[in-house]
This record gives C-alpha cells, sequence and structure tokens, in this order.
C-alpha cells in the first residue's frame, strides 16, 4: 500500500497550474510531526506554506530544507501542467491512473488525499473517480483539509518546487543562489542557478523507469520520469507544455559533481 496526497500551486499569470502526488509507502505523519517540533512548530497549530516569507527566519528554511529531505529519502513524486486551475482535479486524476502503472505502485491499495478546492465537489470528484475502473484499488480523501493532513503540506512543498523549477525554465526566473554545504565540500560557497538547485534536491525522488535502450554513458544515468511521473494536460499552450517536457519529461540521476 502506498499513501498519496495532492496539492497545486497556481501560476495564471504565466499559463499554468501545477499539482503534485506526493507518494509514500506508509503514513508519514508521526515522522512529519516529529519534523516541525524538532524546528520549534507545533504541528497542531501551525502549517507550513511553501509560498510564505522565509527571508530571515532560520527555522522556516530549515524546515523547508529538512521537508525536502524527507521526501528525498522517503517518497516519490508525479506532477501534472494544466491551463487555468478548472481542470486540477481531473488531470491529477488522469495523472493517478498514469502514475499507477508504475511497477512499485501496479496491483496494491492505496490510499489518495486531495486538498480542497481541486473538484467542484465531492460527490462529482467520487463521481468522476469512479469512471475510471483503473483506479479500483484506491481509497479516495478528496476535500482535505491540509491543517490535518500532514501529506498534503508535503505535496505543497514539491508544487511550489517544481512550480518554481517550471517558472525558470520558461524564462520568469533567473535567480542565483549560493550554496551552502556541509563539512569542506568544494561547492561550499557556489553560485548557481535557483531551478538547479531544486532539481538537485528532489531530482532522485521523480517516478520514472530506466531508459529501455541506453545508447551511451548519458542515457544510462538518465531516466524517463513521462508518463508515470507527468502529465501534460492538453489544455495547455504549446510553449508550457515544451517547457514541462523539456523540465521534467526525463532526469538526470547520475553523478553532478
Amino acid at each position: 500500500m502506498a499513501f498519496l496526497y495532492l496539492d497545486d500551486s497556481k501560476h495564471h499569470r504565466y499559463g499554468f497550474s501545477l499539482a503534485a502526488f506526493v507518494i509514500c509507502e506508509s503514513d508519514p505523519t508521526e515522522e512529519v510531526e516529529e519534523i516541525f517540533r524538532k524546528y520549534g512548530f507545533d504541528p497542531t497549530m501551525f502549517e507550513f506554506k511553501s509560498s510564505a516569507k522565509m527571508k530571515n527566519n532560520t527555522d522556516l528554511q530549515m524546515l523547508r530544507r529538512r521537508l525536502k529531505t524527507y521526501i528525498h529519502r522517503n517518497c516519490k513524486i508525479s506532477v501534472c501542467v494544466v491551463q487555468g486551475d478548472k481542470r486540477l482535479g481531473p488531470a491529477a486524476l488522469k495523472l493517478l491512473k498514469s502514475s499507477l502503472t508504475h511497477p512499485w505502485l501496479e496491483g496494491k491499495e492505496h490510499q489518495v488525499f486531495f486538498d480542497e478546492g481541486l473538484f467542484p465537489s465531492t460527490n462529482g470528484a467520487e463521481a468522476l473517480a469512479k469512471e475510471d475502473d483503473s483506479l479500483g484499488n484506491c481509497e479516495f480523501h478528496f476535500e482535505q483539509d491540509s491543517r490535518s493532513i500532514l501529506g498534503i503540506q508535503l505535496a505543497d512543498t514539491v508544487a511550489h518546487t517544481c512550480s518554481t523549477m517550471l517558472l525558470e525554465t520558461l524564462g520568469h526566473i533567473s535567480k542565483k543562489v549560493v550554496l551552502r554545504t556541509p563539512g569542506d565540500s568544494l561547492y561550499d560557497g557556489l553560485e548557481v542557478e535557483l531551478g538547479f538547485e531544486m532539481w538537485a534536491e528532489i531530482r532522485y525522488a521523480f517516478l520514472s523507469q530506466n531508459k529501455p535502450n541506453p545508447k551511451d554513458d548519458f542515457e544510462f544515468a538518465t531516466v524517463d520520469v513521462y508518463p508515470w511521473g507527468l502529465l501534460i494536460d492538453d489544455s495547455v499552450s504549446e510553449r508550457v507544455a515544451s517547457a514541462a517536457m523539456e523540465r521534467f519529461g526525463e532526469n538526470y540521476v547520475g553523478c553532478i559533481h
């Protein structure tokens, strides 16, 4: 069994919204609660939002980094990209259908949690899910409060991260950051693009498979994310679709040192 949590990040100005599943082998609630408490946040009162201002707030910055580390070590992720936000719920169900064909998930029963506001109604969402027999192994939980379902807060982290990566690919962000690495790493103090840093933090988590017939060493170290970990809805523009495929369609998992 897997536990899947979905949240979204909307960017109407730039022609897309992105939703992300975080996929965990077990319920992450207790471990995430422990992470919150470690950095001084009460999980019963505090809700983590990746979009919150974190400048000069070391505790929030450390919490965000630790949540990404947890996702990197314990979870898989998949994303869908749509135009606007009315298609987010239906597109997420299509993404789920594709994700469940991955060998890691295929043939198992799953618990699936959706944040609020992704469908016009709970009844409508349940009816849409029941139309597809391939989703029969899923127990759905629609219109969930992210304050109490901490897995959705993990999905918020991924949705915000991947949206920022796509915004950079589209040319809307050109920010650089300085790497801070522990010990005597050669990369401590190195200036890199924001999207590269974000990708490096989560690249191993994308739901993917090895290329079937790799032609060289680079392809041996590159995995296919599409179609298991990526769905691009028909509603998006050609420019956004092309950028999303470029950014997420495949993933290099070799050494970047």
